[in-house]
């Protein structure tokens, strides 16, 4: 590994995990947040901790950049209106989704950065009828955040003037604490549509493994991951599973019309997008298999925990 330092920009639920495996083998973390959970979690794990927003003037946690660092940028899509962001200030001007990614990969240019991973999405790929989808696909996003991850996608591959920049595309995450067993018992939790969407899904601990292959192996031509256990379900299927194994009444039903009159598009755009994710690419290039190949596997560990 050619990286020893990691710095994660936006310090999430997913760099949280990364920070602790990271840490245990042995590399440096550095992270960003404004959370003071967040903040407290870091500095109990033994990583170095900035109070940061990509608005902020100053980025005190440059300092640590250099050609040992690989860099995790996990903001997500900061604006909600598509037609917002793509407006500017003036001819030639960047869109501003694009600005504040665009400001932290300049630093890292400046600094001889080793590797820069975006963590996309995968509502990238939009609606494929429940069809196959793989790094190769067309991308047709629906939403708003999807069509804003695509134009910072398609920034980030065109500019590539660092040592190496990796797109790395997450489906579903669940984990500790982050599951739909709180929504069931509270009965926040509807079942749109029957339940017929399906969903593809990753643990949190495959995605840090997956993230910590690629700063350790990708090569250095600008590259995209899928990182998904490879084995959708039926959003059904999952519920039927997690009310089986625990006993939760079955969550009522609620028709998309309905569903988008309460969440908004964004959420409704997530419901309607049909697509089975393939993870070929991570599992050829790093021999990758992920520790709960499929989301019923992951799961029934949490559950046993919980």
């Amino acid at each position: 590994m050619t990286a020893n330092k990691i710095i994660i920009i936006g310090t999430g639920y997913v760099g949280k995990e990364l920070a602790r495996q990271a840490i245990d083998a042995g590399l440096e973390v550095v992270g960003t947040t404004r959370n003071d959970e967040t903040i407290q979690t870091l500095h109990d794990l033994g990583a170095t901790v900035y109070r940061w927003s990509v608005d902020d003037e100053q980025a005190p946690w440059v300092s640590h950049l250099g050609p040992d660092t690989a860099v995790v940028y996990s903001i997500p899509t900061l604006f909600r209106s598509y037609q917002e962001v793509t407006e500017t200030d003036g001819v030639g001007s960047m869109p501003r989704h694009i600005i504040p990614i665009d400001r932290v990969l300049t630093l890292c240019e400046e600094r001889g950065c080793d590797r820069f991973i975006y963590l996309s999405s995968t509502s990238v790929y939009g609606d494929h009828g429940g069809e196959w989808v793989d790094e190769t696909s067309p991308l047709r996003p629906a939403s708003p955040v999807g069509k804003m991850r695509a134009d910072i996608e398609s920034h980030l591959m065109n500019r590539n003037s660092i040592g190496a920049v990796t797109i790395a595309r997450l489906v579903g995450i669940y984990g500790p604490g982050r599951t739909l067993l709180d929504y069931l018992q509270s009965g926040r939790y509807s079942l749109v549509n029957g339940g017929k969407k399906v969903t593809n899904r990753i643990h949190v601990h495959d995605i840090v493994r997956a993230i910590l292959a690629i700063i350790d192996q990708a090569p250095r031509d600008p590259r995209i991951y899928n990182l998904t256990d490879g084995h959708p379900q039926t959003v059904r299927d999952l519920i039927e599973f997690i009310t089986s194994e625990t006993g939760i009444d079955r969550p009522p039903e609620e028709s998309l019309e309905e569903y988008a009159r309460r969440k908004g598009p964004n959420s409704l755009a997530r419901w309607k997008n049909s697509i089975r994710v393939r993870n070929d690419r991570l599992r050829q290039e790093f021999d990758f298999q992920p520790e709960y190949p499929d989301v019923f596997s992951g799961y029934k560990a949490l559950l046993k925990k919980h």
